[in-house]
């Protein structure tokens, strides 16, 4: 019966379970005793199909869990070794806990102590973005609403609503320099195409300053908040992103732009070449691929590390990454996206950290169960207000 279990447990967990086999898994799971291994082994599951976490990372969570297993009868640990190579295998690609996951533990988690839910949902944000065009006028963009904006001379903005291009007419070239800003809400994001053909991913709380026509030498754009860029190869017009006066300059390439904090810039590098310049500095560092580069107030420094690049760019894929991330920065992100109030009743709790995967598009109820799960956290969700503690 407990290898049985495991097999289904695993089933759900990379979301090919039935409905039923969903429901006798949550059943189970209501016992303590089975909710105490349900968690030991979801944490080997988030090593195998999760973040890249370091070897030594995984060597440890995976003989922390073997010694959890040799204390449990009917020698289950030789069982589950057997099976455990295979699996390591067979993940080869990136797999996110699905959504029917978290939707098959929902009502179970309404009744979990670590997790009190208040009866009414917080859902996700949605492909929301105010439009402010040349001489102030503002259009709200919302999704399943067709788009078709005629500026000066030939120049149009269509799309469906839940992203927009600037579409050149034949023989448009550069005249008045006009500028147009995208500012997307608590809870929104956007997609953008500009008339370079430069595609541009913005998150919640995120604004975007630039011209409806690049000039001839450069292109430059404003970002404060949170944008990952994909910048068509142009060597004879640089794209630099200018954020909190930090300067990205970039040659065509794909990476990420992220100042949410007031205090720090940080641009991860997917591929291509980039250049950064702090703010009031004159020397350039050019980052590599999977580079990340920090760039903080008051200082001209550039600190630079290798990183994952998905854990900071899987948002645009409708995904949190989170790899050892203090509980305060996860609730900064979840509150921008799902507009949440967030308060603490011990300040020793934002230091607890949380490694998974969760899908942007659910609720913030099943967000946070499921972070409740494996980090030694409690959530208190009354209507759009989270009270964490321990």
């Amino acid at each position: 019966m407990a290898n049985e279990m495991d097999k289904l447990i695993w089933r759900v967990l990379d979301g090919k379970a039935s409905p039923g086999e969903v429901r006798r898994v949550a059943e189970w799971v209501r016992e303590p005793g089975n909710r105490k291994y349900f968690r030991q082994l979801r944490k080997v599951w988030n090593l195998v199909n999760g973040p890249h976490v370091t070897p030594e990372r995984k060597r440890v969570e995976l003989e922390r869990f073997r010694n959890f297993m040799r204390q449990q009868p009917g020698g289950k640990e030789r069982r589950f070794a057997r099976r455990m190579g295979w699996y390591k295998y067979a993940a080869v690609v990136f797999i996110p806990v699905l959504i029917a996951v978290y939707l098959s533990w929902h009502e179970f988690a309404r009744e979990d102590t670590r997790v009190l839910l208040s009866e009414e949902p917080v859902y996700p944000g949605t492909r929301q973005v105010i439009l402010t065009i040349a001489g102030g006028d503002t259009i709200a963009l919302q999704p399943n609403r067709d788009v078709d904006i005629q500026l000066a001379g030939q120049l149009r903005v269509v799309g469906s609503g839940e992203s927009i291009a600037y579409e050149l007419g034949e023989g448009e070239n550069e005249g008045e320099e006009r500028y147009n800003t995208l500012a997307t809400p608590v809870g929104g994001e956007y997609q953008v195409v500009l008339s370079d053909g430069s595609r541009v991913w913005l998150n919640a709380l995120t604004e975007l300053r630039y011209p409806e026509i690049f000039k001839e030498d450069c292109r430059e754009v404003y970002l404060s908040g949170e944008a990952y860029f994909e910048v068509e190869h142009d060597p004879g017009r640089p794209f630099v992103v200018v954020a909190n006066g930090v300067e990205v300059t970039v040659y065509g390439t794909r990476f990420n732009v992220n100042n949410y904090g007031a205090d720090v810039v940080r641009t991860v590098l997917v591929d291509g070449k980039v250049g950064i310049r702090g703010a009031g500095s004159g020397k350039e560092v050019v980052l590599s691929p999977s580079d990340m580069a920090e760039c903080f107030e008051g200082t001209r420094e550039v600190k630079v590390r290798k990183v994952d690049p998905y854990v900071y760019t899987a948002w645009k894929e409708g995904k949190f990454v989170f790899e050892d991330e203090p509980i305060e920065e996860i609730m900064s992100r979840l509150s921008n996206w799902y507009g949440i109030k967030v308060f603490y009743t011990d300040e020793r709790v934002k230091k607890q950290t949380f490694t998974g995967v969760i899908t942007r598009y659910t609720e913030v109820g099943n967000v946070l169960h499921l972070i409740g799960e494996t980090a030694v956290v409690r959530f208190q969700l009354n209507g759009n207000v989270v009270t964490v503690g321990t």
